[in-house]
C-alpha cells in the first residue's frame, strides 16, 4: 500500500482510503472542497459505513502527482462531494464544482459547513441555487451528506 492508500481503523471499524490505488477509483466517493486546516473530511468519514470507499485529496504537502491522482479520480467517482467552509483559502474548488456540475450533475453533492465570511454568503447562495437548477444535490450539513453516501454504498 502507498502512503495515501491505507485502511484506517476508526471508531466504527475499517474505512478505505483509495488515493494511491487507481483500480479503486471507479465508483468511489471523491471528497473535494476546502482543504487548508479544515476538519470536515474527518468528521464526515467518522459518519460513513465501512463499505464507503473514498478519495481524500487533503494531504500534508501537495504535489503534481497528487493533482494527477485527483484528476484521475473525479471523472470515474460514483459521487463527487464538495464542501466549502470558512477556512477556504482559494477559489480552485469553485472551478472544480463548476466542472463536475457540467460533467455529471447527478453525481455532485455540495454543502457549506460552518460560518462563511460575510463577503462569500451571497455568492455561495447563488452557487447553491444554480447547482439545484442543474440537478445537483445541495445539503445543509455533513449528516445529510453521510446519509446520501451510506444509502448509496
Amino acid at each position: 500500500m502507498g502512503v495515501y492508500s491505507q485502511v484506517l481503523q476508526g471508531r466504527k471499524g475499517f474505512l478505505m482510503k483509495v488515493n494511491d490505488n487507481k483500480a479503486l477509483y471507479n465508483n468511489c466517493v471523491f471528497l473535494g472542497g476546502t482543504c487548508a486546516d479544515s476538519t470536515w473530511r474527518a468528521e464526515l468519514i467518522s459518519m460513513l459505513k465501512d463499505s464507503v470507499p473514498y478519495f481524500d485529496p487533503q494531504v500534508p504537502d501537495w504535489t503534481p502527482e497528487d493533482a494527477e491522482r485527483e484528476d484521475a479520480c473525479k471523472p470515474v467517482a460514483g459521487i463527487n462531494v464538495f464542501v466549502i467552509t470558512g477556512d477556504a483559502l482559494g477559489t480552485y474548488s469553485g472551478f472544480e464544482i463548476c466542472e463536475e456540475a457540467h460533467r455529471a450533475p447527478e453525481k455532485l453533492v455540495f454543502a457549506t459547513v460552518g460560518d462563511l465570511p460575510e463577503n462569500q454568503v451571497k455568492g455561495i447562495a447563488k452557487i447553491k441555487k444554480a447547482l439545484v437548477a442543474k440537478g445537483c444535490r445541495v445539503c445543509e450539513n455533513l449528516e445529510e451528506i453521510a446519509e446520501i453516501l451510506n444509502q448509496a454504498y
